[in-house]
């Protein structure tokens, strides 16, 4: 079995134990109610995520993504992560697959981790009417300017970790 999943169903068991312990069968139904209510809202988007994951391994040459966001794409293919994430639509649910994808294909872990990281900038602006009447302008301004810097070197910083510390290969995670 996957150490993920182990992983992720261990966490359910003891939240599903905790619910119960604290609440009785109605917090477990209450977690069930809300697991349901999720899926629900998310189940489109992650539809839609696969299936643009799996035609981008079809469509786009690997030889293509690894140009372009490859080991040797430098500093380009920071620019182009954080470009793609800035203004993809739906994330994490349509982002996480994607850069799975990109991954396997042949990505390296810097542009994807700043395609990643960015693409909170892609939806931040649907918050700064809300930030702006709750912290105010200056507050919804630095937001923006350090989600548009951070993600660069965010990127920079993890193609260089997983190099000193071998974590990633040089290109993707085959």
């Amino acid at each position: 079995m996957n150490v993920n999943i182990i992983v992720m169903l261990s966490l359910v068991v003891i939240l599903a134990i905790t619910a119960w312990a604290t609440h009785g069968m109605q917090g477990l139904a209450d977690g069930a109610k809300g697991t349901a209510r999720t899926f629900l809202d998310v189940w489109p988007l992650l539809l839609l995520a696969f299936a643009i994951a799996g035609f981008m391994r079809v469509v786009i040459p690997g030889e293509l993504i690894s140009s372009a966001l490859g080991p040797t794409s430098g500093l380009k293919g920071i620019l182009i992560g954080w470009g793609a994430g800035a203004f993809m639509p739906g994330a994490p649910y349509s982002m996480l697959p994607v850069a799975a994808s990109l991954l396997a294909s042949g990505a390296s872990i810097g542009p994807v981790m700043t395609m990643v990281l960015s693409a909170g900038i892609g939806v931040a602006i649907t918050r700064i009417p809300h930030e702006i009447a709750f912290v105010g302008w200056r507050f919804s301004a630095l937001r923006i300017v350090v989600c548009i810097l951070v993600p660069p070197i965010a990127g920079v910083a993890a193609q260089w970790i997983a190099k000193w510390t071998g974590l990633f290969p040089a290109s993707g995670i085959r």
